[in-house]
């Protein structure tokens, strides 16, 4: 037999774990409607092209200044602050 105090806790973990669902949507609908972020526009374009094949000195010194100018637009676009940020949370 049932002790009186049980009765209706069942109704309780019900509740909660419809609660628990309702959550979870709710969150999954606000962030699917999030509006989508373009991606940063590069600003400054390069038009140093690589060679396909090296041949001679220059177009390895093509290939070179093809590549410096890769990196740098690379260094511009990137923001390190929120992986900083990160790295510190995890320490």
């Amino acid at each position: 037999m049932k002790r009186s105090s049980e009765d209706g806790s069942h109704v309780v973990a019900l509740a909660l774990v419809v609660l628990f669902v309702a959550v979870a949507v709710y969150a999954g609908y606000k962030v699917m409607n999030l509006p989508q972020v373009a991606p940063a526009s590069t600003a400054t374009t390069t038009t140093t092209k690589a060679p396909a094949a090296i041949i001679n000195t220059a177009t390895l010194k093509q290939a070179v200044s093809a590549l410096d100018s890769e990196s740098t637009q690379v260094n511009t676009n990137l923001d390190s602050s929120g992986l900083n940020t990160d790295l510190n949370d995890l320490l």
